[in-house]
């Protein structure tokens, strides 16, 4: 009898607690939140590094797995809120030793691995600057069905960020080499647990002049 009455006196607390249109710490934390958050939508990014980095570029990958031709294009978007980007890269040359410890690792077969080699790398994400903060936010999105957040900072000309995801953690930072010249690298490690790097060098496309 004692032990029914101490199981109904607990399922009508939990119960008044349900009912309840939010609970004390719910309600505090949602106090705290609408007092942090501002009211209403926060400017236009007008952030110089980001306005450098809009536009289409061209150029190339190298890695341990060989070296791609690359593509990538990066406009504002959400009402400038938001850089967003599209990369592609089309492999051209393969090293053959880091793709076999590469197969071995993946228990992958040749010709899966001469299909991957093959296909074409695709992928697209936001960043922006977090309003609150002032860090740099990414996500990032690939045809490999990988997803990744990212997050970092400026310091001068350049932008690091550390990235956690599907492919597990990477360092990358994007710099400003020039006007035209972008220059990304990674540091990450390959499958085998070994500590990899890879570096990117992009230019900028001209618009080609409109014929009058």
């Amino acid at each position: 009898m004692r032990k029914t009455l101490i199981l109904s006196l607990a399922l009508m607390a939990f119960l008044a607690l349900a009912a309840s249109p939010l609970p004390i710490f719910a309600q505090e934390e949602k106090k705290m939140t609408q007092e942090a958050m501002p009211m209403t939508p926060p400017k236009p990014l007008a952030d110089d590094f980001f306005n450098w980095m809009a536009g289409e570029w061209e150029g190339w990958s190298t890695s341990p797995t060989g070296k791609t031709q690359d593509w990538q294009k990066i406009e504002w978007g959400l009402d400038n809120q938001f850089l967003m980007t599209h990369y592609s890269a089309k492999t051209t040359e393969v090293n053959q030793e880091a793709m076999k410890a590469w197969a071995e690792a993946y228990k992958m077969s040749k010709e899966d691995m001469d299909k991957m080699a093959k296909m074409v790398y695709k992928g697209m994400g936001p960043m922006t600057i977090n309003p609150m903060t002032g860090e740099i936010v990414g996500y990032w999105f690939d045809n490999w069905r990988g997803s990744y957040k990212g997050t970092g900072k400026r310091e001068g000309n350049k932008i690091t960020m550390h990235w956690e995801g599907t492919m597990g953690t990477s360092e990358r930072t994007i710099e400003k080499a020039s006007d035209d010249k972008m220059v990304m690298t990674y540091q990450e490690k390959d499958p085998t647990g070994k500590v990899v790097e890879g570096r990117t060098e992009l230019t900028r496309k001209k618009m080609a002049p409109k014929k009058t």
